[in-house]
């Protein structure tokens, strides 16, 4: 069916009055549901335009009344029976022989327009009233609240056969209250008859929205069968309240609804009282509040799920909510209503939570293969600590996993349990997270075993480097279980409190702060730092501060002189362990079950991929551009990653600031800053560069190579001005080349391979969501 035929229902759904018969009505929802929802059975095209087609009205109207002629007299057979199989031939089959088949109802057609719901089924072209009889009748489920009808059989797929179905009370009581604004739309009558119970709490319920009360179920009656024939629906404020020690809205109210099945088994009114003993509310605002009109459909449901997964706060939810209905008085329940249903959703989450977080491991295992987790239990068998990766993770920790940093952090879970991340920094330095792990508690013996199942999952390869805070119980553990890792103390931990303990010295000297940040961020070698530290204590009086005198002793652990000639990726912190914990906090809602918690944190490890895949792309698609045209320059633009050829040429431009005093033979040079007479006394202002002929390396005072893998400034000078045309390969750290992730320098590619059924699968999402975005996109 092309997009205008489409477009010609849905424009004479919405222009329909009321002269329209509600059975017109409803082949038209179905034709209009079946266009822009199902696929469409070709097979039926004769059929469709009988149903649908303005000439053959006649011919409609008689299939019509034939049908019901013959399932009336099977209907009244089996009206009653708890289990009823029927089967009803289509308009163009009228000779064929009526057999009985077990019912099984397809997708609902909603449409707000219209009291009762409409199904279509491909076996069924029209049915009478005694169908919805049936259906009571045979333990199916019918809402009338959101148009639904629920059945434990299944669905089939629906196609263009439209059911006749009389549009009931609820139809008929709208048009004749359109017709006379005096009526009180939805007011039970002695008699009414309704299809189902439901039917009848549904249009008691909207009749007590309109009279401004709320109603609640009461007394009834099931025969020995169990089949209910009597059911009440009372005003809430029905009953006197003495069990309650506090206010009650119980006032004794008579008002009800009685109903009773008949001889043809359906509901009838058999009892109506209409006066109430008390006050109506009267405003929309007053009746949201209302017990029985406070309801969630399971649409918006979903939607409040979506948003509390992805931390969106309760008052955020229930702005979003204002904005989807238009405004905050169009939501059809308040806030209280709302807090309810995420406290709700918050304990479904709990309900078997272990194994929901087992289960979502095993689809990531299908997913990934190289996927692993661990568990440790404890002497009962409960859940001590949870570590996993992904495949992805495992490959790029083999190039980058030198150099590592790992801390905790709290309150992401409702267990309370401390998690921790282990975080590296790949060629485009950006933060690659390697594996995740909840803990029960910060103890030695959880971090050995934490540590122990990393370089596990990592192949046995450990870390050159990590970098922790100065826990004592993660000191014992990385001693034990890494050996030859070298471990230092994270800068930002020790001096976090600075600001507190040396305030008084901050508001007294304006100078201090830019004075204390040098000392600490850019001295590059022990002697200078020393020097530094003491020009600081005897020149603010700082010689007895307890803050200095602890930084000072521990100094070795985190400042950045003592461990320059470590490679550390010029990290000196945790601070990207930092930030993803922060950003896990975005992600992960407050007090998150542990299936929660695991589903959001892939969400975090997602985003990060598709950062890593936007730095790979910019790499072979874009070109460097140099800034002084050197040779050594124009090499590192091609051989550095943009990211890291930024920071290359930031040492370069340095090189402005010093020039060679001292050459001895080629093979000793000494440099020295040209602006040397106004730097600080205890600043160090020449440096020492040696030369091996034999191996092509040049060593420097500052050891900036050593500790970040690119060459520092003062080399650069002795190379730009000795004539080297391209950057030794001894001085190429390849973890920061455009070949970091390939089997060999010189060859682009990535060490871990797309497996072809997940290429295809995420092929097939992508041009299915697109083919979905272009059907909503076309519109009615």
């Amino acid at each position: 069916m092309d997009m205008g035929e489409n477009n010609y229902w849905h424009n004479s759904i919405q222009s329909v009055g009321t002269d329209v018969s509600f059975t017109d009505l409803l082949n038209m929802v179905a034709k209009d549901a079946e266009m822009s929802k199902f696929p469409v059975d070709r097979s039926s095209q004769l059929n469709e335009e009988m149903v649908l087609g303005g000439g053959e009205d006649i011919l409609i109207e008689k299939s019509i009344s034939d049908i019901e002629t013959r399932s009336g007299a099977y209907m009244e057979d089996g009206i009653c029976d708890g289990n009823v199989n029927f089967s009803m031939e289509t308009s163009m089959q009228p000779e064929a022989d009526f057999t009985r088949r077990e019912l099984k109802f397809g997708s609902q057609l909603p449409d707000e327009s219209i009291g009762t719901s409409c199904f279509v089924d491909s076996s069924v072209k029209c049915a009478s009233s005694y169908c919805s009889d049936a259906i009571s009748n045979a333990s199916v489920s019918r809402t009338f609240s959101n148009f639904q009808l629920a059945e434990d059989g299944g669905a089939v797929d629906v196609t263009s056969h439209a059911r006749e179905f009389h549009g009931g009370l609820i139809e008929e009581s709208m048009r004749k209250y359109c017709e006379d604004k005096q009526t009180v739309m939805f007011e039970p009558e002695l008699g009414m008859e309704f299809s189902s119970t439901e039917e009848a709490f549904q249009f008691y319920n909207m009749y007590s929205w309109v009279s401004g009360f709320s109603i609640r179920l009461g007394d009834n009656y099931t025969t020995k069968s169990k089949q209910r024939t009597m059911q009440e629906y009372l005003c809430q404020r029905q009953g006197n309240g003495d069990e309650t020690k506090n206010s009650t809205t119980r006032c004794g109210c008579k008002a009800m609804m009685r109903v009773a099945t008949n001889e043809s088994c359906k509901w009838y009114v058999k009892k109506f009282i209409a006066e109430h003993n008390h006050d109506m509310v009267e405003s929309c605002g007053e009746k949201k509040h209302l017990a029985s009109h406070r309801q969630i459909d399971r649409h918006t449901k979903e939607m409040i799920r979506h948003l509390r997964e992805n931390n969106v706060s309760l008052t955020r939810v229930n702005l979003v909510m204002g904005s989807l209905f238009g405004s905050m008085d169009k939501v059809p329940f308040s806030k209280k209503t709302l807090r309810t249903v995420c406290s709700n959703i918050a304990k479904e989450a709990l309900v078997d939570d272990v194994q929901k977080t087992l289960q979502s491991f095993r689809e990531k295992i299908s997913r990934d293969p190289r996927f692993v987790f661990t568990a440790e239990l404890d002497e009962d068998n409960r859940l001590n600590s949870l570590m996993w990766t992904s495949g992805r993770s495992r490959s790029l920790y083999q190039h980058f996993g030198d150099v590592i940093t790992f801390d905790t952090t709290y309150e992401t879970n409702i267990y309370k349990m401390p998690f921790g991340m282990f975080v590296g920094v790949n060629n485009h330095f950006q933060s690659v997270i390697f594996a995740g792990v909840l803990l029960t508690n910060e103890t030695a013996a959880n971090f050995k075993w934490a540590f122990e199942e990393f370089v596990a999952m990592m192949g046995g390869k450990a870390p050159q480097t990590i970098l922790t805070d100065q826990s004592l119980a993660m000191t014992i553990a990385i001693k034990e279980n890494l050996v030859n890792t070298n471990h230092r103390w994270c800068k930002w931990h020790i001096l976090r409190k600075a600001q507190e303990a040396l305030g008084h010295v901050h508001k007294l000297h304006s100078t201090f702060s830019d004075e204390f940040n040098k000392v600490v961020n850019h001295m590059l070698t022990p002697e200078e730092f020393e020097a530094g530290w003491e020009f600081l204590t005897k020149k603010y009086d700082l010689a007895g501060n307890p803050f200095m005198t602890r930084a000072f002793e521990v100094r070795d652990k985190w400042a950045k002189p003592y461990f320059n000639d470590i490679f550390c990726a010029r990290m000196s912190s945790t601070q990207r362990s930092e930030s993803a914990n922060h950003v896990l906090k975005v992600y992960v809602p407050c007090k998150s079950s542990i299936n929660m918690f695991v589903k959001q944190y892939t969400k975090l490890i997602d985003d990060r991929e598709k950062a890593d895949d936007e730095a790979e792309k910019n790499k072979s698609q874009k070109t460097s551009k140099t800034m002084f045209g050197y040779p050594i320059e124009k090499h590192a633009s091609k051989l550095y990653t943009p990211a890291v050829f930024k920071l290359f040429k930031a040492e370069l431009r340095k090189t402005t600031s010093y020039v060679v005093v001292a050459n001895s033979g080629g093979i000793c040079y000494e440099v020295m800053h040209v602006d040397y007479e106004n730097r600080d006394a205890w600043s160090r202002v020449n440096f020492t560069i040696t030369y091996d002929p034999q191996t092509g390396l040049y060593k420097c005072q500052c050891r900036l190579y050593e500790h970040f893998g690119i060459i520092c400034c003062h080399i650069m000078l002795v190379m730009t001005q000795s004539g080297v045309m391209q950057i030794p390969e001894c001085h190429i750290m390849k973890r920061w080349t455009v070949y970091a992730r390939a089997g060999s320098c010189g060859k682009a590619g990535k060490s871990y391979a797309v497996q072809d059924d997940e290429a295809s699968r995420t092929l097939r999402h992508k041009n299915l969501y697109m083919q979905v975005l272009d059907l909503v996109s076309a519109g009615p």
